[in-house]
């Protein structure tokens, strides 16, 4: 009873005063030490929200696709509209424990597209489940598990399509210097497929290191080795999630009877150099990034290497009204450098034994909103008579 009318005194009085007048945390914070209200009730209170969903964090995006495709694979241009919807939250579990959880639209059987095509007259379109992790941090050490975002840095696409979630355990060092040299460094272990037929699940084990590096005038740089063991891979049947033959693509991987020929063990190198400046006349340009890439496979010698190289200039961030960035790329991917079933499924339909080029233009509309012009160059190094062009226009919105 005595909890009751102390309850409601606090009530009337939170009610009675005005809110830019009156500072409710003393009073609140006497009525818990005296166990008169729980901390839970105070926040409440003085919030008008439980504590629970101050430790949830939202965010999503919705992303408008006008595409063409010209494949000479293909008899005809293709012309479709695609749509990407994402929505994910992360939640403070407590002081170091981390979980989070996303959808997205696309496919089940796509690891590498969260796209879904306006087709099949009016039909529903799928949500999955595009990650589900637990996040240890202390320090500037973390542990990952489950099904997560790419723990590994890379300075490009080339190798990791962006809508690819590894699934597995990863740990991650870094310095937490906000300046100068700041190296940082991962080791991942990642499942790749499960099988019944009395055989070694493959698997990925990658060891990155690293170093990242800040100081004054807007300079900044980063570049990192990393080892990839593709354990098991040998003489295992195909991995799901390989290029469409269907599309005029290619599975440019070389097998030896119905199993991959190689390990690939490969290492790779990455690069970023990031440099700000006075806005120019005009154009109102403060920024130029520089990117590359490279990667070897170990395991052999014939189509065993790739690179990219290209260019970011504009400004850093172009999601803000009157903001704008262009990047160029340039690749060359040979077919048994990397596994197949990963590099960005945009660019040729993911497949190695390709190069080309990709140019992208992108322009802030508002806060969180921006357009996109993404056009990609790309053909077979076996056969450069197999080409493909690809337009893409979006308009991406974020919240």
């Amino acid at each position: 009873m005595k909890k009751s009318l102390l309850l409601g005194a606090a009530l009337a009085a939170l009610a009675a005063a005005p809110a830019a007048a009156y500072d409710a945390g003393p009073l609140l914070d006497k009525l818990v030490q005296k166990n008169v209200l729980t901390s839970e009730e105070a926040r409440l209170l003085e919030t008008g929200q439980p504590s629970w969903l101050a430790r949830l964090k939202f965010h999503g995006d919705l992303r408008l696709r006008s595409e063409v495709v010209d494949n000479s694979a293909q008899a005809a241009r293709q012309y479709r509209g695609r749509i990407r919807a994402r929505a994910g939250v992360e939640a403070a579990v407590n002081g170091a424990w981390t979980a989070g959880l996303g959808l997205a639209s696309g496919s089940s059987s796509d690891s590498r597209s969260t796209n879904q095509t306006l087709t099949s007259n009016f039909s529903k379109k799928g949500l999955w489940l595009d990650y589900a992790y637990a996040e240890y941090r202390a320090g500037g050490f973390a542990f990952d598990g489950g099904r997560m975002h790419n723990p590994l840095w890379t300075s490009s696409d080339m190798l990791w399509d962006g809508d690819i979630n590894p699934e597995g355990a990863a740990f991650r060092l870094a310095s937490r210097a906000k300046t100068g040299f700041r190296p940082f460094a991962a080791a991942a272990w990642f499942a790749l497929d499960e099988s019944t037929a009395g055989v070694s699940d493959p698997f990925l084990a990658a060891a990155q290191a690293g170093l990242a590096w800040s100081g004054a005038g807007g300079l900044d740089f980063k570049a990192a080795l990393t080892y990839y063991d593709f354990a098991g891979v040998k003489g295992y049947g195909e991995l799901a999630n390989r290029p469409s033959t269907a599309c005029g693509y290619i599975k440019a991987n070389t097998l030896a009877g119905q199993g991959y020929r190689y390990s690939y063990d490969p290492v790779t190198l990455d690069l970023e150099l990031n440099k700000g400046f006075a806005p120019l006349p005009v154009l109102k340009a403060d920024y130029l990034g520089l990117f590359g890439g490279a990667v070897k496979a170990t395991d052999h010698s014939a189509g065993s290497t790739g690179w990219i190289a290209g260019f970011r200039f504009g400004q850093r961030q172009a999601e803000e009204a009157g903001r704008w960035q262009f990047r160029f790329s340039q690749r060359r991917l040979e077919a048994d450098a990397w596994l197949d079933t990963y590099p960005d499924s945009d660019f040729y339909g993911g497949s190695t034994g390709v190069e080309g080029s990709e140019a992208l233009l992108t322009l802030g509309v508002a806060h969180g909103m921006a357009v996109e012009a993404d056009y990609y160059a790309a053909k077979r190094i076996s056969d450069f008579s197999k080409k493909e062009h690809l337009l893409q226009l979006d308009l991406n919105l974020k919240f």
